[in-house]
């Protein structure tokens, strides 16, 4: 099968990240359907496809007649023998936790097209795990979207031993087909590429406000003033060849070994946890949101995605 061969696509999942990959889909013109176990969720796949689709609208990304355009695209289905028998392309997006998705792969094989390729969207779980209860795996890879998915260019893929090349190749051509930046790993690895990056950094921020060295909010005034923006239009490697290797050498001879390398978990955040403060959710977490806009780390995160996508309208 080939990339012009492929008309149907179907996303699993109607939470944080199926609508925004359906959206994806639909706006590059493939018959997309999304699956949701139930009505509920269906309608809640609805409610957040909308709110995708509005925020285009408001930044001026989509037209409202595209917009209507790219919905007709998009049928809804919480039977998942119709949701998948005729795709060729699906992309798994429920939630991370490794039965679920391995129970849904197995199941999702009986019905599913011989030349179909099964993905999933898994935030770093090993695709050789996830497809341990299928028959033939040998179609079933990662593609790990971004989020938000309609927003973010990055796409992760990352196969596992019997993961054909057939399946690798036509996944970077259909990631290709609808804008996105596909970055394929050369072997499977717990948390792929991004998260492994960012989960370090993570870790090394928690250690020292743990450690009593800073403040949150210091942490995060030093990452937005500082090598934040850099690193918006800098790559993370490229940086370090621009400084110079030995200068970086000297860094990490005193540096690294003093680094926090804690496994699993820190314990503040399994505190917090404990206590109940989620978050924005629960109004406390490692900040008290009481006193803040809930919605403004959402209208931020997306702002430099949002920018791009104008830019990159206005050359087309």
């Amino acid at each position: 099968m080939t990339l012009e061969d492929v008309r149907n696509v179907t996303v699993l999942g109607t939470g944080m990240m199926g609508p925004g990959i359906a959206l994806l889909f639909a706006k590059a013109g493939y018959k997309t359907t999304m699956w949701g176990p139930d009505e509920q969720d269906i309608k809640s796949g609805e409610e957040n496809l909308q709110r995708n689709i509005d925020d285009l609208l408001n930044q001026d990304i989509l037209t409202r007649q595209e917009a209507d355009q790219f919905k007709q695209n998009i049928i809804m289905s919480y039977d998942l023998e119709t949701a998948v028998s005729n795709a060729d392309f699906v992309s798994e997006a429920i939630p991370e936790i490794l039965d679920l998705k391995q129970n849904i792969f197995a199941e999702m094989e009986q019905y599913a097209q011989q030349h179909a390729v099964l993905t999933s969207n898994t935030s770093g779980l090993m695709p050789s795990a996830i497809s341990a209860k299928m028959a033939k795996n040998e179609n079933m890879l990662v593609a790990h979207f971004w989020n938000p998915a309609h927003l973010v260019p990055l796409v992760e893929v990352c196969g596992h031993p019997e993961t054909s090349q057939t399946a690798v190749d036509l996944t970077m051509d259909i990631l290709k087909s609808i804008d996105k930046e596909p970055v394929l790993l050369r072997k499977e690895i717990l948390g792929f590429l991004g998260n492994r990056v960012m989960h370090a950094m993570n870790r090394e921020a928690l250690a020292l406000v743990s450690e009593g060295v800073c403040s949150p909010e210091d942490i995060d005034k030093v990452v937005l003033s500082s090598f934040g923006p850099r690193f918006a239009n800098l790559g993370l490697l490229e940086y370090l060849d621009f400084c110079g290797l030995e200068h970086i050498q000297r860094i990490q001879q005193y540096l690294y070994g003093d680094l926090d390398n804690t496994p699993g978990a820190l314990p503040v955040i399994n505190q917090k946890v404990k206590d109940g403060d989620l978050g924005c959710e629960t109004g406390k977490g490692l900040f008290d949101w009481s006193q803040r806009d809930k919605d403004g780390p959402r209208i931020r995160r997306d702002q430099e995605f949002v920018r791009r996508l104008k830019e990159q309208k206005k050359k087309s």
